[in-house]
């Protein structure tokens, strides 16, 4: 409880505990008739010391029942996605790749990642762009595991762990879509590669080819898509793997 609260609470109870001094003050100063009477002024004035102190573990019980609810709400609003694309926010999402490298290799499964090209002159229609975009990408997965994300740039992303031949049809079936959605003032291309569950796979070997492909397809034009799949001959052991 902070010093306020303290403080508040004591200056409400300063008044019982003074009306309980006077009556131990009266009955010492008055002259009470025999024992039985100081003894009852005594009791009197303890059960209003009693009383004061009861209040103040009301009172604090209340404050701290407001402090829990306010830690609740802040708990509550401490988000995970983005409240415009309902796209998983940067920080969560690294850690959901990185966890996902960990089990591709765990599990020798190969794992994509996708990232969305967004170009308008029009900041504006550019956010508006992503929004639908990310509306459509969460509407195309439906698998426990697939996870829509944010970069540190704004720029959205598909996380698709477990993934097969399939991957590089999901590239097309996304990028044919998401250029249907927009006029020609937006340029929207589309940058997928599937690595596969080696020893050395982790978040920065994901992004780098991933940067890697993405550098190739802004070079194309509007509504294109490059997808890049790690061979599997180089490596068919992995020595990490165990049973």
């Amino acid at each position: 409880m902070d010093s306020r609260a303290r403080n508040t609470g004591w200056r409400t109870q300063d008044p019982l505990l003074l009306v309980a001094l006077i009556l131990i003050l009266m009955a010492a100063t008055l002259g009470v008739a025999n024992a039985a009477e100081l003894a009852g002024a005594v009791a009197l004035g303890a059960a209003a010391v009693l009383a004061a102190a009861i209040l103040r573990l009301h009172r604090a019980a209340r404050v701290q029942q407001a402090q829990l609810r306010e830690l609740e709400k802040a708990l509550i609003s401490q988000r995970v996605t983005d409240p415009a694309t309902g796209a998983t926010l940067p920080q969560w999402f690294h850690q959901a790749l990185d966890t996902e490298c960990r089990r591709a290799v765990r599990e020798f499964t190969p794992l994509t990642l996708m990232q969305f090209d967004l170009q308008c002159d029009d900041t504006a229609a550019l956010e508006r762009a992503r929004v639908r975009l990310a509306s459509m990408l969460n509407d195309q997965i439906s698998r426990p595991g697939d996870l829509v994300g944010l970069t540190d740039q704004g720029e959205l992303q598909l996380l698709l762990p477990c993934t097969n031949e399939h991957a590089e049809r999901l590239a097309q079936r996304c990028i044919e879509q998401g250029a249907h959605l927009f006029d020609d003032s937006v340029a929207v291309r589309l940058a997928a590669c599937t690595l596969q569950p080696k020893a050395d796979l982790c978040p920065d070997k994901v992004r780098e080819q991933l940067l890697r492909v993405l550098d190739e397809v802004r070079s194309d034009e509007p509504g294109s898509y490059r997808f890049h799949a790690e061979s599997t001959e180089a490596d068919l052991f992995n020595p990490s793997f165990t049973q």
